[in-house]
């Protein structure tokens, strides 16, 4: 149900972007406008995503994720009847306000779910929803856009995400919070009542404290957001940039844009997980390790994509980048919960999204001006930039913070 979910939840964040040359046709917009347009979606998200984080540690996750999806889904719809582009981005911001409120919940319940032979694996797994989102979308976003009107891919979406709350709401259970860290676990957490057990009784301020003051949880942020800058820019511009290189319809550009990117980042997040899950007993940096690696072989190949002398040479650079950026993925949260108490889990997942979509939220608008001057291709290339700053800070938490507060954690757990 969550693969679904998060497939929708992508999608329809997706279907902008390929429609970028019709919107900016028929609403007269320019490259910065349509760059508003995906940098709105990210700042709100980054401003509630952390409100949506204590939420998920205090009341029904599954209420939180049918009302989330509900609402973004809505707003999906009503963006296909606007005729201007104030209220676009508005209902685009608004987009982002409903999307917010679903990851914190969805991977707090399933790290209930999974323990520590399961768990990256299972959250990479419902990672691989985002590439079909993305692809599915871009593609399907495209054709409808030429054959029908920018308006239709809106509408197809949105409705479908109406009809997945109603299935969520009639089977969904929701787990035992940290049932899955506790003796007899896996079993506990399959059989456990749809009720959530217990909020936290440690207050937002004192949990905000703790992190805060665990560097290895500043330090997985920090590498998120210079993953995050580069991402956002290659997912928000792709579509447009492909179809400026002529020669491609808004459908082929839309499917060039996201197929081999997201193909490679689909094998890329199963083997990491599951590579990550085989160590994990054997190392506690197993999931950081793989996490560097993925973002610093990421490098050339994300240069590679603004320099590319020719179509094919950019989708095959597009497919590789993608095979290491899910293998950066792969253990994005896995990691994260090493070291953070169960309890704590949804409002650290708020807060390192908010971290990152604030400073992804900008590319958009940064890259958007800087094409204006010096080319959609060299701009994108520079972003590479971003993955070594954030790889080479994942190198530093290896050495000195991980696996002091990954142990500290694990005899928290044990008493």
């Amino acid at each position: 149900m969550f693969w679904l979910v998060y497939f929708l939840n992508h999608a329809d964040r997706q279907i902008v972007f390929s429609v970028f040359p019709l919107l900016k046709t028929e609403l007269n917009l320019s490259n910065t406008q349509l760059g508003l347009l995906g940098s709105s979606f990210q700042w709100v998200y980054a401003c509630l995503v952390p409100v949506a984080g204590f939420l998920g540690d205090f009341v029904s996750r599954k209420r939180i994720i049918v009302s989330a999806l509900l609402l973004w889904s809505l707003t999906t719809v009503s963006s296909g009847l606007v005729t201007g582009f104030a209220l676009l981005l508005l209902l685009r911001a608004l987009t982002g306000a409903g999307e917010a409120f679903y990851y914190p919940s969805a991977t707090s319940i399933i790290a209930d779910y999974h323990g520590e032979k399961t768990r990256a694996l299972a959250m990479s797994i419902h990672q691989t929803s985002l590439y079909f989102g993305v692809v599915v979308s871009g593609t399907l976003a495209g054709y409808l856009g030429e054959q029908f009107g920018w308006r239709s891919a809106f509408l197809v979406f949105g409705v479908a995400g109406v009809a997945a709350a109603a299935m969520l709401m009639r089977f969904l259970r929701e787990p035992q919070r940290g049932g899955a860290d506790s003796s007899g676990a896996q079993t506990e957490a399959r059989d456990a009542k749809s009720e959530p057990s217990a909020a936290p009784t440690s207050s937002v301020l004192a949990r905000l404290k703790t992190l805060c003051r665990t560097p290895s949880v500043l330090a997985l942020a920090g590498s998120f957001c210079g993953m995050s800058f580069a991402s956002v820019a290659i997912v928000t511009w792709m579509p447009a940039y492909i179809y400026g290189l002529g020669g491609f319809s808004l459908a082929e550009a839309g499917f060039h844009a996201t197929f081999y990117h997201q193909l490679g980042a689909f094998a890329g997040v199963l083997a990491g997980g599951a590579l990550a899950d085989r160590f994990a007993a054997r190392s506690p940096l197993s999931r950081p390790l793989v996490q560097a690696a993925g973002l610093l072989l990421s490098v050339p190949f994300l240069y590679w994509i603004g320099s590319a002398s020719s179509a094919t040479a950019l989708f095959v650079a597009l497919g590789v980048f993608g095979i290491f950026r899910g293998i950066y993925d792969s253990n994005l949260f896995a990691s994260l919960f090493e070291v953070v108490a169960p309890e704590t889990r949804a409002t650290a997942t708020g807060l390192m999204l908010s971290m990152g979509f604030l400073v992804g939220g900008t590319s958009p608008v940064v890259i958007g001006n800087l094409s204006q001057q010096f080319g959609l291709g060299p701009s994108l290339g520079a972003t590479s930039v971003c993955y070594l700053a954030a790889g080479l800070l994942m190198l530093a938490n290896i050495a000195l913070w991980f696996q002091p507060d990954s142990a500290r954690m694990k005899a928290a757990l044990a008493r």
